[in-house]
């Protein structure tokens, strides 16, 4: 079947924030152009909501949708409208009313570390600085002047990411009023929850003082609506990210288990280090961001805007695998658009390579009707030939029985099953398989009454294990590779993943 009627799915009416389902993040300028000038746009996501939400999707994160000089969009110049790109503030209403009656929300960009040097706030704040002018009315200290970062006609002024996204005076009472403008501006526009951009960078490192930072902008959305969900991107080792949790932020994205060497879960997949070992580092994690925060989660996923694509990493049903396990884990899931059907995107060592943009290329929907599929990000970069991409979309990947695309479905359905996986309680089963299999993992998710115990085989062949259960409920299987319980024992095809009581 392929996602394009509504109609033929059922929805679960709980919202993303109270069922930690999957989230999916889009970069809008390269999803659905809808309008034929080659530019992803608003119009474009609603049109595609039946096939999100067909896949069971419950949040939309967009990627900043803010005007702004760049691609990218992470420099904003008016943090009060829509690129017009993308289209206008109707379009964001119709998207977020669209959405709402899938019961999909809508989680937007935050980006307050910094804006874009075009920014009328830093014109203002450069000029007021230069006169002198305090007060109320002032503007001067927005920013860090003076801060050997770099310079504007002659003066300094803090900017670690670009000389043209000027850094935020956050310690300034006149940003914080403009920020709860911001905050409050786009709450009444209906979305759910805010990405947090680089939380890390609000103070250059200093966890205490970036902590604090949290807690305002938590307190100040709460203020204006009790239910926003946060979820902050701070870059960090899981160790050094674990004291973060001590601050109101709802979540943050786990860096360090999607990217951190033999103990990532990408490794493990591929066949790197002991499924044990990645079992016993998550429920660590988990224990320790409970006992700072006992209504925190984490945001678990395998690769974003900023990182090769998964794609780049797996062959054939490890993909699948990978997408089983991340997909299953406690807290809330994060998808990257075009994960679903192995869209290719990576850094290369071309010396006139825009890296990022070659992470962020156009989604794929048909291999052969090309209508809607955008162009590269930036027009005139004809380096960044496509030819690499996959050459099969949507259209065909939902007719194609074990696609990769059809997994994704099936294991978020599962997912969708158990809404008390977001809170619930991680713990490693690992020991109880009585195997030397490194490639097997077994874990319980528990929340009074209710649990589950799932059980991965990463590798590629069978397995057979001491059963940790006495009941298989859901079969997850890459191919025709059933898996069976018999005598206390359970057999699992490769690469594939029981859900068991």
């Amino acid at each position: 079947m392929v996602f394009d009627s509504a109609a033929d799915y059922a929805y679960d009416e709980t919202s993303t924030n109270e069922n930690g389902s999957a989230s999916y993040e889009i970069f809008v300028r390269s999803f659905y152009d809808s309008d034929g000038d080659g530019i992803g746009d608003l119009h474009g996501v609603e049109e595609k909501l039946p096939y999100l939400a067909g896949l069971g999707v419950k949040t939309l994160w967009l990627m900043p949708i803010h005007p702004s000089p760049t691609y990218h969009g992470y420099d904003v110049t008016d943090y009060f409208n829509v690129n017009p790109d993308f289209g206008t503030l109707a379009d964001f209403e119709s998207l977020v009313s669209e959405a709402r009656k899938l019961h999909i929300d809508i989680m937007i960009d935050l980006v307050l570390n910094h804006c874009s040097i075009r920014n009328q706030y830093f014109i203002d704040s450069y000029n007021d600085y230069l006169a002198g002018k305090t007060g109320e009315d002032s503007k001067a200290d927005w920013f860090n002047w003076g801060f050997h970062d770099h310079l504007y006609n002659g003066t300094y002024y803090e900017s670690y990411f670009d000389a043209g996204m000027p850094d935020f005076n956050l310690d300034s009472v006149g940003v914080k009023a403009e920020m709860s403008k911001i905050i409050k501006f786009w709450i009444d526009e209906g979305v759910a929850g805010f990405r947090l951009d680089g939380v890390y960078y609000y103070y250059r490192g200093v966890q205490d003082k970036n902590i604090a930072f949290l807690d305002w902008i938590k307190n100040t959305t709460k203020s204006f609506n009790p239910n926003i969900y946060l979820v902050g991107e701070c870059w960090i080792a899981d160790g050094a990210l674990n004291p973060y949790f001590i601050s109101k932020c709802d979540s943050f994205f786990r860096f360090g288990t999607a990217t951190g060497g033999d103990t990532s879960l990408i490794n493990l997949v591929k066949g790197y280090g002991r499924a044990s070992n990645m079992a016993a580092t998550i429920e660590n994690n988990e224990t320790v961001m409970r006992g700072k925060n006992a209504n925190a989660y984490s945001s678990y996923f395998l690769s974003n805007h900023d990182q090769d694509r998964i794609s780049k990493n797996f062959i054939a049903e490890t993909n699948k695998a990978a997408a089983s396990l991340y997909l299953l884990l406690p807290g809330t899931p994060f998808m990257y658009y075009g994960e679903e059907i192995s869209l290719v995107g990576k850094r290369t060592l071309s010396p006139d390579d825009f890296s990022d943009v070659k992470r962020r290329l156009p989604m794929v929907w048909s291999g052969t009707d090309k209508t809607g599929e955008c162009i590269f990000p930036e027009a005139n970069r004809q380096d960044l030939n496509n030819t690499v991409q996959v050459t099969e979309g949507v259209t065909e990947k939902s007719l194609e029985p074990f696609s990769l695309l059809k997994h994704y479905k099936k294991v978020i359905n599962v997912r969708n099953k158990y809404p008390f996986l977001k809170n619930g309680v991680f713990t490693s089963l690992c020991t109880a398989l009585n195997t030397t299999e490194k490639s097997v993992m077994a874990y319980q998710i528990a929340s009074g009454d209710d649990h589950i115990i799932v059980v991965h085989n990463f590798s590629n062949y069978n397995v057979q294990v001491t059963a940790p259960g006495t009941e298989i409920v859901d079969e997850i299987n890459t191919s025709h590779r059933l898996p069976s319980l018999a005598g206390g024992l359970l057999t699992l095809g490769a690469f594939s993943t029981v859900v068991m009581k």
